[in-house]
């Protein structure tokens, strides 16, 4: 189920990605990670709001929301730097650098929550992210600068977001036996926790500071639904995959959003050409059969 799912969830984030990229050059980073968690909002409390009709509210406690609101800010963060990324190097040079968290969330994982991949998934994680690098073969001679920054931040700030938001499913699971082992629930629980926790930072923070910007969403509104309808099926799906599994491994699956990224920039934004971008998926792709036949984690 959670290969299922990462799988989804890199494709599904990819195009999310590829209407906030459509729309850097003409909102904010700020108004444009608003877009995303604003138009998601309704379709998680939707989804929210049933769950409860049909299984009960389920128990929470300070701790729960202490760490959605930690998954919240960093998501936040990561997602306001991505898109400023978008706007001092090309789409793909972006996503490529903020797909380092798969290695990020690998490290992370290991040395500070108990979640060591097997030898063979490491070999997997490595070979991934050598492919998304290749992907690009000027990330590596360009000049590292500030879009790059971002994007590095960015990568690193999903990584942390990935155990926050783990530590949360697991402990509204603890507040809720009864939801068993398939973890929809909490997932969707705890997406529409964090979605309203989101919308209500960036608007106090763009009505606060920044308050002509809001009078550009009728203008782009079209865009911006797509994007919340995308970032919420996107989200959905990895919720639901952290719960069942070590979060480097569903990350590590979840550079399929890579490939994605890679041919909407080759097709779309005309960027490089096809042929160098080859390799690069092969390896990536490799990557991902490694982690997918190291075995289940200890």
């Amino acid at each position: 189920m959670w290969v299922f799912l990462a799988l989804s969830a890199g494709l599904l984030q990819s195009a999310r990605n590829g209407f906030a990229r459509s729309l850097a050059g003409s909102i904010s980073p700020v108004l444009n990670s608003w877009a995303r968690f604003a138009f998601n909002l309704p379709l998680s409390t939707t989804l929210a709001a049933i769950l409860i009709l049909t299984r009960g509210a389920p128990l929470t406690s300070p701790r729960f929301y202490a760490l959605t609101f930690a998954t919240a800010l960093a998501q936040l963060l990561g997602s306001v730097a991505l898109i400023a990324a978008f706007r001092h190097a090309n789409f793909a040079r972006s996503i490529v650098l903020h797909k380092l968290e798969v290695l990020f969330t690998a490290v992370i994982g290991a040395v500070l929550f108990s979640e060591a991949p097997t030898g063979l998934a490491w070999l997997g994680i490595l070979v991934s992210v050598a492919g998304v690098v290749a992907m690009t073969p000027g990330t590596v001679r360009s000049r590292f600068g500030a879009g790059s920054a971002l994007a590095v931040a960015a990568g690193l700030l999903l990584a942390i977001v990935g155990f926050f938001l783990k530590a949360a499913i697991v402990e509204l699971v603890v507040q809720n036996p009864w939801v068993g082992t398939g973890r929809f629930v909490v997932a969707a629980h705890t997406l529409f926790h964090v979605t309203w926790m989101e919308v209500l930072l960036l608007t106090s923070w763009l009505v606060y500071a920044r308050r002509g910007e809001l009078a550009l969403v009728p203008r782009h509104w079209p865009r911006m639904v797509l994007q919340g309808t995308f970032g919420f099926s996107a989200s959905l799906g990895w919720f639901w995959a952290y719960s069942l599994t070590f979060v480097a491994y569903v990350k590590a699956v979840g550079q399929v959003e890579s490939i994605a990224a890679v041919l909407y920039s080759l097709l779309i934004w005309k960027e490089a050409e096809v042929s160098r971008q080859i390799p690069g998926m092969s390896l990536t792709l490799a990557g991902i059969v490694l982690v997918l036949t190291s075995g289940r984690p200890s």
